[in-house]
């Protein structure tokens, strides 16, 4: 049986160690060894209604943050295996998993995985989550790291974790220094309202220097899952100018679709799920 590094760089890696682009590809694939995504940035419903799930069906898919497990299962199915090559992706969908079946009320299920930073989550995964778990799984979650038991990000914002959850933070701060105020975007009422502010606070922000500066250096883009191959191809597919693929995916994630129901955008602007009065989620 291959290990997992040995998985990652048949995946990843395409050209020789001792290159620019070999050396990008193995820091790729070594950031996939920990946990990348909490939660992804794939369309269940999307799915669903292009697979549209019976219960005889069988179905195989990517681990990943779970949102898309969840989402299927919604739709019972007669099975499905969940496939990743990040060890942490599966330790977190096993423990979303376990909340899911035996959190004893909605308001636990809510705080666990939609809010994901309530005080209150650690133990709630010691008391609901943690007694079902394998041997391993249960290892992974109460390991100590630099920070204290890995299942204190229960409680500290478990979208705020991993490399995706990070990447959104280092934005966030780019944001705050170019005095960009998200609140009207998680307030707006119209589609009409998101493009004004697209208009006003987005556009400047990808026109700045830092943001090109970043933007085109290619593990800038770690962050949001894409390797130097895919790097390559979408900046290929804008005559070079990967700044306009950004700019023109950004516009269609705060534009394209109403605020109230977008959890890619309350992701992206809240760095969590809507808190009230009703929560934009993926349906899980």
């Amino acid at each position: 049986m291959t290990s997992v590094t040995e998985q990652l760089s048949a995946a990843v890696n395409q050209n020789a160690t001792m290159t620019r682009e070999g050396l990008l590809e193995r820091a790729f694939s070594r950031l996939f060894h920990g946990l990348v995504y909490a939660q992804i940035w794939e369309d269940p419903v999307v799915d669903m209604e292009a697979l549209q799930i019976q219960p005889d069906d069988n179905l195989v898919c990517i681990t990943s943050g779970g949102c898309n497990v969840l989402s299927y299962l919604a739709a019972n199915p007669a099975s499905i295996t969940a496939v990743d090559l990040s060890p942490a992706h599966v330790m977190l969908n096993k423990l979303k998993l376990a909340t899911v079946q035996h959190a004893p009320d909605y308001a636990t299920l809510f705080a666990m995985l939609v809010r994901g930073d309530q005080p209150t989550n650690v133990l709630n995964f010691d008391t609901y989550a943690a007694p079902f778990l394998d041997a391993e799984t249960h290892r992974f979650w109460n390991a100590h790291t630099l920070t204290g038991p890995r299942k204190r990000i229960l409680a500290r914002g478990l979208y705020r974790h991993g490399l995706l959850g990070r990447f959104i933070g280092v934005v966030h701060v780019i944001a705050k220094l170019a005095r960009v105020d998200f609140a009207p975007l998680l307030a707006a009422q119209s589609l009409a309202e998101q493009q004004a502010f697209y208009e006003q606070q987005i556009v400047p922000l990808y026109n700045s220097r830092i943001i090109k500066f970043l933007a085109n250096r290619r593990a800038s883009l770690f962050g949001l899952g894409i390797p130097p191959a895919q790097y390559d191809k979408l900046a290929a597919d804008a005559g070079g100018d990967i700044v306009a693929v950004l700019q023109e995916r950004t516009r269609k994630l705060f534009c394209d679709f109403p605020i109230k129901d977008n959890y890619f955008a309350w992701q992206a602007a809240y760095r969590g799920y809507e808190p009230v009065p009703r929560p934009a989620v993926p349906p899980i």
